[in-house]
């Protein structure tokens, strides 16, 4: 029986514009399993970021619930939240003159005193953070030296020091080149094969996602369904939402043909 990490139940997500709730999709239902790779597809503005939010409780659900170790998310508060879900969201870092190896470090806050003091457990998390992400070899770089692969590779190894069992990443792979969005990925699916992380990725790399993932959460138009890219609805799911002039979904090799 798969263990199951987190459950959302019946979401309605969407944003609030004048004191009125503007819905995005509804009726998502899902479940997220210990150690799997899931990534969340849909075209710009169907509301993958506003998913992954609300997952993170920085948006309140318009209707529905999200439980983790079946308690709602709404019962808990900040700092406990924080020992279940890491995000890595698009926004850019603040100008800081902190290293790399700092910048890491700043995962442990949940779990240090108020003066922020590391333990040896809390170096040895930090330093197997840097070696799954092949950070090591930055840490007394300061973060505004770092190229855009090497930055996301420091904001995942943070996330991954909160030692959470849920990493959720916003689109981590975008403004990368080729070379730098295929090293992301293999770092993510070794992240949950080597630790047994859940870690749930909004991504615009299609090809990547049909690859690496062991389920996809497709999002379009109010509609939501979530499997393997090899089940028959996600496939033609996928032929709805993505199939154009310039591109379609080939079933037989899964992968879009451009």
């Amino acid at each position: 029986m798969k263990n199951v990490v987190l459950k959302a139940t019946g979401l309605n997500i969407g944003y609030a514009v004048s004191k009125k709730s503007i819905s995005i999709c509804q009726q998502i239902n899902f479940e997220l399993y210990k150690g799997e790779l899931l990534c969340l597809l849909g075209r710009n503005g169907s509301g993958k970021s506003t998913l992954l939010k609300t997952i993170a409780k920085m948006l309140t659900p318009i209707e529905g619930r999200i439980e983790i170790n079946e308690k709602s998310i709404e019962t808990l508060a900040p700092k406990e939240l924080a020992k279940f879900i890491a995000v890595v969201l698009t926004e850019s870092i603040p100008e800081n003159s902190l290293t790399v190896y700092e910048t890491i470090a700043l995962g442990r806050q949940p779990y240090t005193n108020w003066l922020g003091k590391l333990s040896k457990s809390d170096i040895d998390i930090i330093e197997n953070s840097m070696l799954l992400t092949d950070t090591n070899n930055l840490a007394n770089k300061l973060i505004h030296q770092l190229s855009d692969g090497q930055l996301q590779r420091v904001m995942i190894a943070r996330a991954l020091t909160q030692d959470t069992p849920i990493i959720l990443l916003d689109e981590p792979t975008s403004h990368l080149d080729i070379h730098h969005k295929i090293n992301i990925f293999k770092i993510l699916s070794k992240i949950c094969k080597e630790t047994e992380k859940t870690v749930l990725i909004s991504t615009h790399e299609i090809n990547l996602a049909l690859k690496t993932s062991d389920r996809l959460l497709l999002i379009d138009q109010e509609k939501f369904s979530v499997g393997k890219s090899t089940n028959g609805v996600i496939q033609e799911n996928l032929m709805t939402i993505f199939n154009s002039d310039d591109i379609r979904y080939d079933s037989h090799s899964n992968q879009f043909i451009f």
